[in-house]
């Protein structure tokens, strides 16, 4: 099914989706430091920049953050050159209280690290199929730190070597249409 804008949008919006026939071949740090570069200048409440990304790209490293995949995302994701841990504080910094906006703000830095990503050729998922619980206790990650999700990267691969059990959703999906997310100040007053 092809995807269908209403209004023209970026084109890299347009393009880029949430693959999973992910190339095992190695990406240069440097491309792996331009994509954390996007992803550092996202907008925050207060400029407070919560987000913080384990990333594994190197074998032991990737060893241990695969670990943490369920069983159905290992069988796609475990082939991915770099694995990320999204993380974000949920205390301000510059005063101790909660930070109630800190996940949507690593929201925003990942849509600006997936488009930087997707540009330099590199496909990114986002999943939650893993085991943040185990997470945070091998790797010692603090309680004022929420654990969001993983994310594979790596360049488009060979759909014919991924796991036939997602050949069928191999494909960018369809949205839903924009007057179901796009509402009247009013929607909720009735």
């Amino acid at each position: 099914m092809a995807r269908t804008f209403n209004y023209d949008i970026l084109e890299i919006i347009k393009e880029r989706w949430s693959a999973r026939a992910i190339d095992q071949s190695p990406i240069p740090l440097n491309d792996i430091k331009a994509v954390m570069e996007a992803a550092r200048y996202a907008p925050s409440c207060f400029n407070e920049q919560p987000w913080r990304y384990l990333v594994a790209y190197e074998n032991e490293d990737l060893t241990v953050m695969r670990s943490y995949l369920t069983e159905k995302n290992m069988k796609w994701a475990g082939k991915a050159p770099v694995l990320m841990m999204v993380l974000s504080s949920n205390v301000f910094h510059r005063n101790q209280k909660a930070n109630k906006w800190n996940q949507f703000d690593a929201g925003t830095s990942w849509g600006f690290m997936q488009l930087e990503a997707w540009k330099r050729g590199y496909i990114t998922h986002g999943m939650a199929g893993f085991n943040a619980d185990r997470a945070r206790e091998e790797l010692n990650i603090p309680e004022d730190h929420d654990i969001i999700c993983m994310v594979a990267m790596g360049r488009y691969g060979n759909l014919e070597e991924l796991d036939p059990l997602f050949h069928p959703i191999e494909r960018p999906n369809e949205r839903n249409p924009l007057e179901s997310m796009m509402l009247n100040v009013d929607t909720f007053i009735k």
